[in-house]
C-alpha cells in the first residue's frame, strides 16, 4: 500500500459488496494500478463476527426472517473493535492514502474519521451498484451526499452507465452458449429460487444450481449440475500470502447417495460457466445486475429482497435487460424472449466501458 494505491472498501456480510470489489481489484492490478482490499468484518469484535454464519443460516432457511432482518438494519459502529479500527486508520495515514472506492455505506463513519484527521484532498467514490439505497447507505443518509456517489443505474437515464469485471472480455453471442440456466440465491442463498428448480426441471431445462449447503444436492440425473462455495471460506480472512480471494467454487455430484466434490480451477472457471448461460434466475441484487450486464446474461428476476432490489427489478425490466420470472412463465418460458433480451444486453454493453478504464486507467497510458 502506498500513496497512489486505490483502496477498495468491501464487506463480507453481503457478497454483493465483495465480489464486485474483487473484480475491480483484479482488473486494476492487470492494468498496473496498485490496489488493496479491506473487508469491514475484519474490524469486527470476534464475538460479533462469530455470529454471522448463524445469521446467514437463519436467513437462508426463512426468507421472511431475512426480510425482517433487512428492515432492522442499523449502523455497525458498536460491532467494531476500536483497536483494530485505529490500527487501520494509522496505516492509511502513514501510507498517505488518498483514493478509495467504497462498496458499502457501513464504511462511512470510519472514512469520516480519516477525513477529519487528513490534510490531503481525498478521492472517495461510493460505488452504487443498486438503483436505490441499500441498507448500508440508507442508515447513513446524512453522510453520503457529500461524497462522490457513482450510480451505475440512474433511474432517470434508463440505460446503465458502466460495469465492473475482472477483464474486458466480450460476452458470447446467445446461440454460441451452452444453453443452460443458472439459478442462485445470492451469497446468502436467500429468496424464492429453490421453488423454480422443480418447475424448470420438469420442462426439460438444463440447470446449473448454486447451492448454499451441500446437503441440497440431489442425485445426479445427467441434466442438473450443482455448484457451491467452499463452506469453510469467508471473505474477511486473508490467504497465506495475506491477500483476499474470490470464493473457492466446487462442483458437487451425488451418485448412489455418495456426494463427491470437484473443486473448480479458480473463480474464472465459474465466470466462464456464467458466460455460457442463457439466463440467470435469482433475486435482483445489484451484483447480479452487474453480472448480467458485464457478461451479457438475460436476468430472470425473482421476488426482491427489500426496497433497493424492488427498484433494481423495475429498472432492469424497464431497460429491457431482464424479465420477472412470473412474466417469463406467462410467456411459456420463451427462449426467443431470452434471445431478444440478450441482444439488448449486448447492444448496451457495446456502448459502455469498464468502470476501471473510465476512472483509473488514465494513469497507465497504454490502457487509455
Amino acid at each position: 500500500m502506498n500513496s497512489s494505491s486505490v483502496i477498495l472498501l468491501a464487506s463480507g456480510n453481503s457478497l454483493g459488496a465483495y465480489i464486485p470489489a474483487m473484480h475491480l481489484h483484479t482488473y486494476l492490478q492487470s492494468i498496473g494500478v496498485e490496489t488493496d482490499i479491506y473487508v469491514l468484518e475484519s474490524l469486527y469484535d470476534e464475538k460479533v463476527r462469530s455470529k454471522i454464519r448463524s445469521t446467514k443460516k437463519a436467513f437462508h432457511a426463512d426468507f421472511a426472517v431475512a426480510l425482517m432482518g433487512h428492515k432492522l438494519a442499523k449502523p455497525v459502529d458498536n460491532s467494531l473493535d476500536e483497536e483494530e479500527v485505529q490500527i487501520l486508520l494509522n496505516a492509511w495515514k502513514q501510507a498517505d492514502v488518498t483514493r478509495f472506492a467504497v462498496f458499502t455505506g457501513f464504511w462511512l463513519p470510519i472514512l469520516e474519521r480519516y477525513k477529519a484527521d487528513s490534510n490531503k484532498q481525498l478521492d472517495i467514490r461510493l460505488i452504487r451498484l443498486d438503483a436505490w439505497d441499500t441498507p448500508s447507505f440508507k442508515v447513513h443518509k446524512q453522510l453520503y451526499p457529500v461524497y462522490k456517489n457513482v450510480w451505475f443505474y440512474e433511474l432517470q437515464k434508463m440505460s446503465p452507465g458502466s460495469y465492473i469485471a475482472s477483464d474486458e472480455a466480450e460476452p458470447l453471442p446467445f446461440w454460441h452458449r451452452a444453453g443452460r440456466i443458472l439459478i442462485h440465491g445470492g451469497g446468502w442463498g436467500i429468496g424464492t429460487y429453490a421453488k423454480t428448480i422443480s418447475e424448470l426441471r420438469m420442462l426439460g431445462h438444463r440447470l446449473d444450481v448454486i447451492v448454499y449447503d451441500p446437503s441440497e444436492v440431489e442425485e445426479d440425473d445427467g441434466t442438473m449440475r450443482y455448484f457451491g462455495m467452499e463452506v469453510s471460506w469467508d471473505p474477511w480472512s486473508r490467504d497465506k500470502q495475506g491477500r483476499h480471494s474470490f470464493p473457492p467454487m466446487i462442483q458437487y455430484i451425488r451418485e448412489n447417495g455418495i456426494l463427491r466434490e470437484y473443486p473448480l480451477k479458480d473463480y474464472s472457471a465459474y465466470t466462464d460457466l456464467m458466460r455460457n448461460c442463457w439466463a440467470i434466475i435469482s433475486k435482483p441484487g445489484g451484483a447480479t445486475l452487474n453480472d448480467s450486464l458485464s457478461l451479457g446474461i438475460p436476468f430472470v428476476m425473482l421476488e426482491p429482497f427489500g426496497d433497493h432490489e424492488l427498484h433494481n427489478s423495475t429498472y432492469w425490466e424497464s431497460c429491457g435487460l431482464g424479465i420477472r420470472f412470473t412474466e417469463w412463465k406467462t410467456q411459456r418460458f420463451s427462449e426467443h424472449l431470452l434471445e431478444e433480451t440478450c441482444r439488448r444486453l449486448l447492444e448496451q454493453r457495446s456502448k459502455i466501458n469498464h468502470f476501471g478504464r473510465i476512472t483509473y486507467a488514465a494513469e497507465n497510458s497504454s490502457y487509455v
